[in-house]
C-alpha cells in the first residue's frame, strides 16, 4: 500500500478486521465480511461506517450565511439552526465542483461535509472566495471522526447510546447530544436511503490518544448493537446501498461538466437566493432552455452486470452510457444509472447496454430501486 495514503482513526481496526484498500487517497476497508452481508444488514437490521476520510470544514462569521450562499446552491438562509441541507458547490459554467452537507450549529456557525476526492480542491475554493466576507475557515477533519449507524433498527440503536430522545429529532436536524459519553453532533442524515444518524464525534485530535478514543467508540456501538445484528460495513456496501437508494455519486454522476439539473437533483438548486451563487446564470440559462443530459435509471433483464462507461442503445441508436453499476443484493439483478439524450427513452422502455462486445437488454425504472413500502426510511413493514 502507498505510505502517502492518508488513514482514518480507524485504521488499525479496519486493517484487522477487513480488506483495505485506496480510495481517493485514503486507506479504506471496502469489506468486513462480505458486501452482501454488510448490505443486507443496512435493509434489514443496522450496519455502522467509517466515514471520517470526508473532509468537516468549519465556517464560522456575522457574514457566514451570505459567503456560504456565494458558493453553494441550496438555500442557506432557509436552514436554522441544528439543521442541515443538501447543496451542490458550481463552477461558473454550472459544472459541479462537489456536492455536500452542510449543517449550521449556531447563530453565525456552519460545518460543510465534502468528499474526499474533492476536499483540497473544495478548501481552496473556499479560502479563494473568502477575502470577501467577515468569515473564519478551520479543517476540522482531523479533529472530528465521523460515523454513520444506518438501517430499519438504528434510531433504537442511537436511543440506548444517546442522552436525548432520538426518536424526537427529525430528518436533517443536527443535535449537540452526549453518545456513550463523548461530545458529539448527531445529525439525521445518511447516504443509504435508510434511517439512522450520522455522528460526528467532537474533540477526537489525529494522536494515538484520539485513535483509541476513537477506536473504543467505535467498539461501543458495535457492543450496544449486538443483539440487533449490527455489522460493520464497508466502502462496497456504501456504494450498493446509495446506488440502490438512487443517490449520485461524485466522479460518476457528477462532475466538473455536469449540473445538477442534469443530475436530477433540483431540489439542491434554489433560484430565489441572495447573494446569487457562482454557476447561478448558466443553471438559469439551463433551467429555461432545457438540459443536454439527463440521468435515468436501469434494472437489467438479462444476465449481465452494468459498469461504469458501457455505452446505452436505444433503437439501435447511442443515447447515452452507464455511470454507476452493480448487482442489487435485494433485486438479484444488475442496476445502473445512466445519462442519456433528453427525451430518447421514457420509464417503462428497453434499452440495449453493451457489455461485454454483446448487447443486453435493461428496463428504464425509477428509483430508489427497492420497494420502498419494503425498505428505505418510508418503509410500511
Amino acid at each position: 500500500m502507498n505510505d502517502s495514503l492518508k488513514r482514518t482513526h480507524l485504521y488499525d481496526w479496519h486493517k484487522g478486521n477487513g480488506d483495505v484498500v485506496d480510495f481517493a487517497g485514503w486507506e479504506m476497508p471496502v469489506r468486513y465480511s462480505s458486501i452482501r452481508e454488510e448490505h443486507m444488514a443496512v435493509r434489514e437490521d443496522v450496519g455502522i461506517f467509517d466515514t471520517s476520510h470526508m473532509y468537516r470544514f468549519h465556517i464560522q462569521g456575522t457574514e457566514a450565511a451570505q459567503f456560504l450562499q456565494r458558493l453553494t446552491t441550496n438555500n442557506v438562509s432557509k436552514l436554522k439552526v441544528n439543521k442541515g441541507q443538501y447543496s451542490t458547490c458550481l463552477n461558473s459554467e454550472g459544472g459541479t465542483h462537489d456536492d455536500l452537507m452542510l449543517y449550521r450549529i449556531g447563530e453565525n456557525e456552519y460545518i460543510w461535509i465534502t468528499n474526499a476526492a474533492n476536499g483540497p480542491k473544495i478548501w481552496d475554493h473556499m479560502k479563494e472566495h473568502s477575502d470577501n466576507y467577515e468569515v473564519e475557515l478551520k479543517d476540522k477533519s482531523r479533529e472530528i471522526v465521523m460515523i454513520a449507524v444506518q438501517g430499519p433498527k438504528a434510531l433504537k440503536l442511537l436511543n440506548r447510546m444517546a442522552e436525548i430522545d432520538v426518536n424526537k429529532t427529525s430528518r436533517f436536524s443536527c443535535n449537540p447530544v452526549d453518545i456513550l459519553g463523548h461530545s458529539t453532533y448527531l445529525c439525521r442524515t445518511g447516504y443509504t436511503g435508510e434511517d439512522g444518524g450520522e455522528i460526528l464525534l467532537l474533540d477526537t485530535p489525529y494522536t494515538d490518544e484520539g485513535k483509541k478514543k476513537a477506536t473504543s467508540f467505535w467498539k461501543g456501538i458495535l457492543s450496544e448493537g449486538e443483539d440487533l445484528g449490527i455489522k460493520a460495513c464497508g466502502l462496497g456496501a456504501r456504494d450498493s446501498t446509495r446506488l440502490e437508494a438512487g443517490f449520485v455519486l461524485y466522479g460518476h454522476e457528477l462532475d466538473e461538466d455536469t449540473t445538477p439539473l442534469e443530475a436530477r437533483i433540483p431540489f439542491a438548486v434554489k433560484f430565489k437566493v441572495s447573494p446569487h451563487y457562482i454557476g447561478y446564470d448558466a443553471l438559469k440559462k439551463q433551467k429555461k432552455s432545457g438540459v443536454d443530459k439527463t440521468r435515468i435509471g436501469l434494472v437489467m433483464k438479462e444476465r449481465g452486470i452494468p459498469r461504469q462507461d458501457y455505452k446505452v442503445f436505444h433503437d439501435d441508436k447511442e443515447i447515452g452510457h452507464i455511470t454507476s453499476g452493480m448487482p442489487s443484493p435485494i433485486l438479484d439483478k444488475g442496476i445502473a444509472m445512466a445519462y442519456v439524450t433528453p427525451g430518447s427513452v421514457d420509464k417503462g422502455d428497453v434499452v440495449d447496454i453493451d457489455i461485454h462486445k454483446r448487447l443486453r437488454e435493461a428496463e428504464v425504472v425509477s428509483w430508489p430501486f427497492y420497494d420502498p413500502d419494503t425498505y428505505g426510511m418510508s418503509r410500511k413493514t
